[in-house]
């Protein structure tokens, strides 16, 4: 770091921030309400090690987006967050800009909670910012929302968007988002470095080259395996550098095409993304309780695709992957 940029620790973020000791089946809070029991261990969902991480991960990560939506309160959030961890649920994946001042943040609806359970959980996040001194503002303020002094994972958010990351140099340099990843990592503010996507599969191999990579999360299901194709473009050398592969928009996504999958083939949608050679676990988004124990329940039973299963469900994803909907759905360029 130059002498404008100033060492920055933890207390730096967060002073006074109590912690729970780890593997705590129960603890008292405020109010008398009382934390999780572990679940009986036929009720455990599956862990898994994510990559060269060496963190053992729930097979299903609670995707944190719908947590900014207006309707969705902190009594919710928490509500979710504690049911996750009954359900042995422990990957939470947020950003910054889920949420918006008018509708709350994800990560401020999450921090009461976060506070209370951090050493029970796996803690994601990320930073769309390509400076150092923007990633590390990013950082902050998601420590401050989250009421926690550490992340365990960022992202460098949708990595493939040329406007946001467009040059390469700045971002993967000594003064650049990658730069400042790297100092909060050396730091202790975070624990790994990843990068995050849904379009633009080709482009994430520079961020391969810099050998510094922990983890990559991309758009994965049957149906945009046939159009950006992830599994094949990226996470075949990914694999073989010992990264941890996460499976996101495996049900499709939301937004204004409406793409999703088709409701009778939400098991197999699941059960396509975990089948994926590699993959650590697939991050569902979810705005409740009923869908976060739909999502477990269907993990918990998970079974991989047998080769009949497979061959119909790849041609099911490639007749939809040419409609208008789906022909594009994250984005260009597919490559």
């Amino acid at each position: 770091m130059d002498e404008k940029t100033p060492r920055i620790t933890r207390r730096d973020f967060v002073r006074g921030t109590s912690s729970l000791l780890g593997g705590m089946a129960a603890a008292s809070l405020a109010g008398g309400a009382r934390l999780p029991a572990a679940p009986p261990e036929e009720a455990r969902l599956p862990l898994a090690v994510l990559g060269r991480t060496g963190a053992r991960v729930s097979r299903l990560g609670v995707g944190c987006a719908p947590f900014g939506h207006k309707e969705v309160s902190v009594e919710d959030v928490r509500k979710v967050l504690l049911r996750a961890l009954e359900l042995g649920v422990n990957y939470l994946d947020t950003a910054p800009n889920y949420g918006d001042a008018e509708r709350g943040f994800s990560e401020e609806k999450m921090g009461p909670t976060i506070k209370e359970v951090r050493d029970r959980v796996f803690l994601v996040s990320k930073s769309e910012e390509p400076t150092y001194e923007g990633t590390w503002k990013v950082l902050r303020q998601s420590l401050k929302r989250l009421q926690t002094d550490r992340l365990d994972l960022v992202h460098l958010h949708n990595f493939g968007n040329e406007e946001r990351f467009g040059d390469l140099e700045l971002v993967l340099g000594e003064k650049g988002a990658l730069g400042a990843l790297r100092e909060a990592k050396k730091q202790g503010v975070i624990r790994f470095i990843g990068a995050s996507g849904h379009l633009h599969p080709s482009r994430f191999h520079a961020v391969l080259d810099t050998g510094e990579i922990d983890v990559l999360m991309n758009a994965v299901n049957f149906v945009v395996r046939h159009t950006y194709d992830f599994e094949h473009k990226v996470w075949s050398r990914a694999r073989r550098q010992g990264l941890g592969l996460v499976a996101m928009k495996v049900l499709g996504g939301s937004g204004p095409k409406g793409f999703r999958m088709p409701a009778e083939r939400y098991e197999e949608a699941l059960r396509y993304a975990l089948s994926v050679e590699g993959v650590t676990l697939a991050v569902v988004g979810v705005k409740d309780v009923a869908e976060l124990e739909r999502a477990a329940r269907t993990v918990a039973a998970f079974r991989p695709l047998s080769p009949e299963e497979a061959h119909a469900l790849a041609k099911q994803g490639l007749e939809l992957s040419g409609t208008p909907e789906w022909k594009a759905a994250y984005g260009e360029p597919l490559t």
